[in-house]
């Protein structure tokens, strides 16, 4: 195995096979589809319109869905602007944090399942201008649109179960890392919005008012204690401590050397069935992955000491699937989520069908091993994983 000293400067790529990705159906919504027209138009103008002919399908449907989303979310206003303004949490939100391919999907469908839990829905994310107004019937007669699973893994899908919040953020019109996927051959834009280091005092505020619009919303439809998961909010735990001062953080770790090609798979296939682009063989993919998680903990760690223990806990991703009930029980108690009985009953029924859920295999190169070894040395540290084994 190479050491960190013999790094060449002509890195091998992590494979990805991408003929592994589970089908996306054309006629399945892409990620921009809830956005609205005014929203939509510029992101294609700040990419000077570098559609991909084959891509330009996506591109018209997109824009028509666009407009139909301007419209309504002037028509969600109209009805329910007073009362989302009016809505306060029930309760202080619980933030599941950490990196991609970690397990917090995982650990927010089960929070998901305590009856005085509720989560972002991908219907929620994706239609965050209008959900209010039409959610029910998306939900009741449009499941057909979705494709079975998510496109890098075996994890299904249904507009009513929980999804990243993040997705939110570019439905409604703010800045988000994930507008990379979109034009996935252009520079990725807003890396600062990792951890909100830089941006300036407008633009936090503009943020903080958006997220706070979202949560009213959910809020209102739901009436429940919200659980939020994104792992860029794993860098951002400053702000969302000093938005939230009683909220509550579960942060979930997991060897790296089996999150980093995974969560490759995950962005390279996000690229594959969502960019306006086709998307490069020689995407470089792999050092935005390395950066990106080197922005959030430093962020993250400079930050963790000044929240109070019983408000934040690390949960380790074997842990969690090896044991997961006790493993939450451990969670509730160290947290005072309250009592989990009443918990219970959900948690069995969203694990049974799931006892031969098959994860993916990943090859990783020495070279990327050693980059991960020097440049996420903390990470295996404070976490207590030893960089010396495979992933």
């Amino acid at each position: 195995m190479r050491s960190s000293d013999s790094i060449d400067s002509t890195p091998p790529p992590v494979p990805t096979d991408r003929s592994t990705f589970n089908s996306y159906p054309f006629w399945s919504p892409r990620f921009w589809a809830g956005m609205r027209l005014e929203h939509w138009l510029p992101l294609l103008a700040r990419n000077g319109f570098r559609v991909h002919p084959s891509r330009l399908p996506w591109a018209l449907l997109t824009t028509a869905s666009a407009a139909s989303s301007s419209m309504l979310y002037l028509m969600q206003q109209l009805v329910y602007g007073r009362r989302i303004n009016a809505t306060e949490p029930v309760a202080p939100p619980i933030f599941i944090l950490g990196h991609w391919r970690t397990g917090t999907t995982f650990l927010q469908e089960m929070l998901s399942h305590d009856p005085r839990l509720t989560s972002p829905s991908n219907y929620q994310v994706y239609s965050a201008n209008h959900f209010l107004l039409t959610e029910d019937l998306a939900v009741k007669y449009l499941n057909f649109l979705l494709p079975s699973k998510r496109p890098m893994d075996n994890v299904t899908l249904k507009w009513e179960s929980p999804q990243e919040d993040e997705w939110a953020r570019i439905t409604m019109g703010l800045p988000s890392p994930y507008l990379r996927v979109a034009f996935a051959r252009q520079p990725p834009p807003f890396a600062e919005y990792l951890n909100l280091d830089g941006v300036s005092p407008a633009a936090i505020e503009a943020w903080k008012a958006g997220f706070m619009k979202f949560l009213r919303m959910v809020t209102l439809k739901t009436g429940k204690r919200l659980v939020f998961k994104s792992p860029h909010h794993t860098g951002r735990l400053k702000v969302l401590h000093e938005m939230f001062p009683d909220a509550k953080f579960i942060h979930v770790t997991r060897d790296p050397f089996t999150f980093f090609p995974s969560t490759l798979r995950m962005y390279r296939s996000f690229d594959h069935t969502q960019s306006l682009q086709k998307p490069s063989e020689n995407d470089g993919l792999e050092d935005y992955v390395l950066d990106s998680g080197r922005r959030m903990y430093d962020s993250y760690h400079s930050y963790r000491g000044q929240v109070p223990e019983d408000q934040i806990l690390d949960v380790r991703y074997d842990d969690l699937v090896k044991n997961p009930v006790s493993t939450m029980r451990d969670i509730y108690s160290r947290l005072s989520l309250g009592d989990i009985e009443p918990a219970l009953g959900g948690f069995e029924k969203y694990l049974a069908p799931r006892k031969n859920y098959v994860t993916n295999r990943h090859q990783l190169p020495d070279y990327w091993q050693a980059r991960i070894r020097s440049e996420w040395g903390q990470y295996f540290e404070s976490f207590g994983y030893n960089s010396d084994d495979e992933g």
